[in-house]
């Protein structure tokens, strides 16, 4: 009995300071949580401020382009660019937007060279061929339109094996 009374004096010595310490633990975790409430409300305003900060650029970058707009690439009417004197299909990077050696321009396509993967997409693929008055594609071939041009490519390549000018 004596033993009893021991371990059960042993534990309540034990498990008294440790419930002293979880209690004081969790009044530090709500102040932990209040505070941290506090950095998101001060991350908010920094936030929004930064937003009208970017918004205002957006207007200063839209009166930029306004002014750089022949310079800049459309698909409607260009099919390649110049740079530094040499011919590239396809849209130039955004980087030689404002350098002087480049020129957007359109070449007219020819057999052999590679149509570019951005006109691969769905937007450019004839899928009704019988509809313009073109034969069926052979197999791992489709039917392209650029402009007025159908050009028979490649899937996987992109080489150009005939060009139809409209």
């Amino acid at each position: 009995m004596k033993r009893l009374l021991m371990a059960f004096a042993a534990a309540a010595c034990v498990a008294g300071p440790m419930t002293m310490v979880a209690t004081e633990a969790s009044a530090q975790n709500r102040d932990r949580y209040e505070r941290r409430d506090d950095r998101r409300d001060y991350r908010r305003e920094r936030r929004d401020d930064r937003r009208d900060y970017r918004q205002d650029r957006r207007e200063d970058r839209r009166d930029y382009r306004q002014d750089r707009r022949e310079a800049r690439w459309d698909r409607a009417r260009h099919n390649g660019y110049y740079y530094r004197n040499r011919w590239h299909y396809g849209p130039p990077p955004s980087a030689y937007y404002n350098d002087p050696y480049y020129r957007p321009g359109y070449a007219a396509w020819r057999r052999g060279a590679y149509l570019p993967s951005y006109y691969r997409s769905n937007d450019y693929r004839i899928y009704d061929y019988g509809r313009y008055r073109l034969r069926p594609p052979p197999r791992g071939y489709y039917w392209y339109r650029s402009g007025d041009d159908f050009l028979l490519a490649a899937i996987a390549t992109g080489l150009i094996f005939e060009v139809i000018s409209h």
